[in-house]
């Protein structure tokens, strides 16, 4: 619109004429009343008309002269203010569209605390249609107890402060849904509460799914109530069973020797079968008892003399021919260690048959140690190599008997390492048997990761990958 149609020229305009006029309206009463001090009453009335008629004539000449730009300028103001107008309807119209169409919950209440306006989405909500929801307090849609923390929501719009929270509303039905609410405090004019608007997001689904989890937490908690008392009671049961009746074998045992050495013939071979059960009886509770040290919370691994742990275990078949090179090297392990040298030597020398020879090798690989435990017995065929570590099958060398080599598994693969079983003489099953286990190397002083504080400071070399 040209600058000169603005409609605020039209004030101007009609501001500049009444100046003009109120100016010399006044110049022509100073200059009467210093002219004509002495001039009557009706001299001074007619020459004040005489002067106004000349001045109004003028003045409507100055507006006809200007009436097209006047006239231009007030039509261009009433045309600015229905464009204005329509704008405004339109601005109306798809905010109203927006707020209809939106997936969120729209209401607003006025100052009474009764609703005002209700979208669509808000109504469907709680079961209603939006002209049943208006013009009602919005404490027809909540429950009894939830009107303290209600009121105290609204005490704090009234202070003109907003809000963001989770709470319930009923529905039409008498169940809960579940909201998301962003309140906005409203006000009128003057500064005062006006109202509130608020927009809710329904999660009900949300809260349904964390009550389920919460419960099912719970349900959780009390079966790991249970499983402990369980495990407290398995515990005990175990203790009789390891302790008690191993001492009571082990009495059984020492009157087995005293009764072969006072009896021959048919009688000694009976009470020997005895002593074989009973030995075998000990060494399934041995087997337990370490599965139960397996099963229990682990310190981690500490630094280990491997040495140490092959002599130790060695001394214990001082009858059998075991040949081994000392070494001078520490692994990553627990005090479990020993049962591994244990239940592998002691497979050796039961299932190597008379005079079997059993060496023992460590060597150096990478980051490893190496240990192969030979021996000159009957081997393992090729068919039984993996199964033979498996838990309960029956195959010779005593598999399934075996629960020993499944142990023996069990902890190597703890430790970090890996085992398995070749022939002695490669291609060769028949003359004998290599299991072969790897474990961590530990060294002193060796740039690497800490693994625990013990007095020795053993360490693990980083891996490079």
């Amino acid at each position: 619109m040209n600058q000169e149609f603005q409609p605020a020229n039209i004030y101007l305009t009609l501001g500049k004429i009444g100046v003009f006029v109120f100016v010399l309206m006044s110049v022509y009463q100073f200059l009467k009343d210093y002219l004509y001090p002495d001039i009557t009453l009706a001299d001074s009335h007619l020459h004040t008309v005489i002067f106004t008629t000349i001045l109004a004539t003028t003045a409507a000449f100055f507006a006809l002269r200007k009436r097209q730009a006047l006239l231009a300028m007030l039509v261009a103001e009433t045309n600015e203010r229905r464009v204005t107008g329509e704008a405004l309807q339109k601005s109306e119209e798809k905010f109203r569209s927006i707020v209809e169409m939106a997936n969120e919950g729209i209401l607003q209440i006025d100052s009474r605390h009764t609703t005002t306006y209700v979208n669509r989405t808000m109504a469907g909500m709680l079961g209603y249609s939006v002209e049943e929801m208006l013009d009602r307090p919005v404490t027809d849609f909540l429950f009894t107890e939830d009107l303290d923390a209600h009121r105290n929501r609204m005490a704090a719009r009234e202070q003109g402060l907003d809000g963001r929270y989770e709470c319930r509303l009923r529905h039409r039905d008498g169940s809960a849904r579940w909201v998301l609410v962003s309140a906005t405090a409203r006000k009128d004019g003057n500064g005062g509460f006006a109202g509130s608007f608020a927009m809710f997001t329904d999660i009900t689904e949300r809260k349904q799914t964390e009550e389920a989890l919460q419960r099912h937490t719970e349900d959780l908690a009390l079966l790991h109530q249970q499983l402990a008392s369980a495990n407290r009671e398995a515990n005990l049961y175990l203790d009789i069973l390891t302790h008690d009746i191993r001492n009571t074998e082990n009495v059984a045992n020492l009157y087995t020797d005293l009764l072969i050495e006072t009896l021959d013939g048919d009688s000694r071979t009976y009470v020997e079968k005895l002593q074989r059960s009973i030995k075998k009886s000990i060494e399934i509770l041995g087997n337990v008892s370490t599965i139960r040290r397996i099963h229990q919370p682990s310190g981690g691994h500490k630094c280990v003399d491997l040495d140490t742990v092959i002599r130790d275990e060695i001394a214990q078949f001082p009858e059998s021919t075991i040949r081994y090179d000392a070494v001078n090297r520490r692994v990553l392990a627990d005090d479990l260690l020993s049962e591994v040298f244990a239940n592998l030597i002691g497979n050796a020398v039961k299932f190597g048959g008379p005079g079997v020879e059993i060496a023992v090798r460590v060597e150096d690989k990478d980051e490893f140690v190496r240990v192969s435990i030979e021996d000159t017995g009957p081997g393992v065929p090729d068919d039984q190599k993996q199964e033979i570590f498996h838990r309960y099958e029956k195959r010779r060398r005593g598999v399934g008997e075996g629960l020993g080599l499944f142990l023996v598994q069990v902890l190597i693969e703890r430790y970090g390492g890996a085992i398995w079983v070749e022939d002695r003489v490669p291609g060769r099953p028949g003359e004998g048997a290599a299991f072969r286990f790897t474990l961590h190397n530990a060294a002193h002083g060796d740039p690497g990761t800490r693994i625990d504080d013990s007095a020795q400071r053993c360490m693990v070399p980083r891996i490079e990958q």
